[in-house]
This record gives structure tokens, C-alpha cells and sequence, in this order.
């Protein structure tokens, strides 16, 4: 006997609402509008003659047939999704050696990683993290993260991220300043120094900062010094300082506020990060699958930042 089911967008639809609450919320999971949410829905309702929601001033409400029928669609997308991703993955295993910079890796890839973990189990990711550009004539490396120009001549280079640098500190720092301030303003409190910096980067210089602003920098730019970001920014999270933020590396620390941004000026580095690998590596499924997913989270998932005061 063939199976007769309602349209499969406006489970979908109804699945949403009911799980999230409201047709908006919905309407922003499913990246359509609201009243294509309440098209559908009243379309399902049509198609089982009954109906599912109260609509009631202050939002929705399920009848009871609604919160009978709920629990059973949640869990058949469940099963549907779960074998969907067996399929997808089905192909994809074995090791997988990504290099990365350790602020990256640490301030952008970790908090994503799980959801590569979840889409392709099978494959066991071996994250090496350093400075130095992984050398892939003599390493087991299938591809590298790299913040640069661009690719060298035996490479291929696929741009992941570009990456805007702007002043950050502890809220405990400047909790008497009044924010937005102006870069001058940053003269009177203590300056972080990355004196590790490539001397083709001046976005993470306070002397660049400051003469691209037009005013006159301290006479001696003093102040706590390090040769590694992370460090650096530990330093800021714990109020010892402003530091040059790093936008892709510290968004996580933007989101939870941990840190703050102090201007509402930026400097976009002339580098970005790049997914680099010699050509025949991006042949590879289980590279593929890596590059495919991560260029995804990187144009879909805008970096977090907690918006600064309208002036």
C-alpha cells in the first residue's frame, strides 16, 4: 500500500514552530519568511483536517493533536538526519593531518571542530599546531591553515578568512571610559606589545595604529611585551592591558565578554587565512570533505562580536 504523507516542507515548517516556539524562530532556522512558515503550517493543518496551534496574541500554543503529532515528526527528522549523514560520510575515513596556527586553531577551529566530527565520524583528526609553515615534502601533513598573502609555487591556496584587528580589553579594564573611544584616548591606558610580529604586518603595531590615526603616540610606547598571542591575550582577558584583537581568534571571547572592543575603528590585515596544500592533496576525499566544510563555516557563520554603543 503506498504511503500517502503531507508535503515535506510543511512538516518541516510545523516541526519548527512547534519545537522553537514561534513562526519567527522557525522562519530564521529554516531561512525563510515568516509568513511562508504560516502558509505551510495552515496547509498541513488543511491536509490532516484539524488544527495544530492556538494562535493566541502572545504566540502559539499546541492543541493536543499538535503536541501528540510533535514528539513523532521530531524524531523521524532525527532518524532522518542520522542516516543521512551515515550516507554522505560513508565515504569519507581514515587519518586527517590538518596544520594550523596554534591562536587560530585554538580561537576559531576548536569551537567548530565538533560539528566536523558529527558530519564525517569515521575520519580522526590529527590537528598540529605551530608557527613555523608546515614543510609538506617533509611532513605528514594533508593541509595547512596559513596566515599570508597567499600560496607558494608548488601549492594550491584557497582563501578561508579574511581577518580585521582592532583594540580589545577586559570590561574590568575601562569600566569608567566611555565606549566608543578614539584611538588617542587609547594613549592613557597600558598598551599590550606583540613583539613577535612579521614587520610586513604594522595592523599589529601601536606605533602603525597610532600614526594611521594622525596623532602623536607616547614618546615610549611602554608597556607589557610578548612573543605569543595567545599569551597576549590571556593578558587582556585578565585586565592587564589593551591588546590588538585579532578578530577571527578572540570572537569567542567577544561573544561570552570576556573582552570588549574599545573603537569602533578597524584595520583590515592585508593577509588572510588560507587553506594551503600541494594540488594532488585536494584530490583526497577526506580533504575534500575537510575543505568543503570548513569554507562553509567560515561564509556562514559570521564571526561573533558584541556591538559597540551608537554614538
Amino acid at each position: 500500500m503506498a504511503r500517502r504523507l503531507p508535503p515535506l516542507n510543511a512538516l518541516r515548517a510545523f516541526e519548527a514552530a512547534a519545537r522553537l516556539g514561534s513562526f519567527s524562530a522557525a522562519a530564521q532556522e529554516l531561512r525563510v519568511t515568516d509568513s511562508a512558515v504560516s502558509q505551510q503550517v495552515r496547509s498541513l493543518e488543511r491536509y490532516l483536517g484539524t488544527r495544530l496551534f492556538k494562535r493566541l496574541p502572545r504566540g502559539l500554543l499546541l492543541t493536543e493533536l499538535g503536541s501528540t503529532y510533535l514528539p513523532v515528526l521530531t524524531a523521524g527528522f532525527d532518524r532522518l538526519a542520522e542516516a543521512t549523514l551515515r550516507l554522505r560520510s560513508g565515504g569519507v575515513a581514515g587519518l586527517l593531518t590538518v596544520a594550523a596556527l596554534p591562536a587560530f586553531a585554538s580561537g576559531w577551529l576548536l569551537p567548530r571542530i565538533g560539528r566536523f566530527r558529527e558530519r564525517y565520524p569515521r575520519v580522526d583528526l590529527l590537528l598540529k599546531t605551530a608557527r613555523a609553515l608546515a614543510d609538506f615534502r617533509r611532513e605528514d601533513v594533508d593541509v595547512a591553515i596559513r596566515f599570508g598573502a597567499g600560496a607558494t609555487a608548488d601549492t594550491k591556496s584557497i582563501l578561508l578568512l579574511p581577518e580585521d584587528v582592532f583594540p580589545v580589553a577586559s570590561p574590568s579594564l575601562v569600566s569608567t571610559s566611555p565606549i566608543p573611544m578614539q584611538v588617542a584616548d587609547l594613549r592613557s591606558l597600558p598598551l599590550l606589545h606583540d613583539v613577535d610580529a612579521h614587520p610586513d604586518q604594522p595592523w599589529l603595531s601601536w606605533q602603525a595604529w597610532f600614526e594611521r590615526a594622525g596623532v602623536e603616540s607616547p614618546t615610549a610606547l611602554r608597556g607589557l611585551q610578548f612573543t605569543d598571542s595567545i599569551v597576549l591575550v590571556d593578558a587582556a582577558v585578565a585586565g592587564l592591558g589593551v591588546a590588538l584583537g585579532r578578530g577571527p581568534n578572540i570572537e569567542g571571547l567577544l561573544a561570552r565578554g570576556q573582552l570588549m572592543r574599545l573603537t569602533h575603528d578597524s584595520w583590515r590585515a592585508a593577509w588572510s587565512y588560507r587553506l594551503v596544500a600541494p594540488p594532488v592533496n585536494f584530490s583526497r576525499p577526506n580533504v575534500r570533505a575537510f575543505v568543503d566544510w570548513i569554507v562553509a563555516e567560515a561564509r556562514g557563520n559570521p564571526p561573533h562580536t558584541r556591538a559597540l554603543p551608537v554614538e
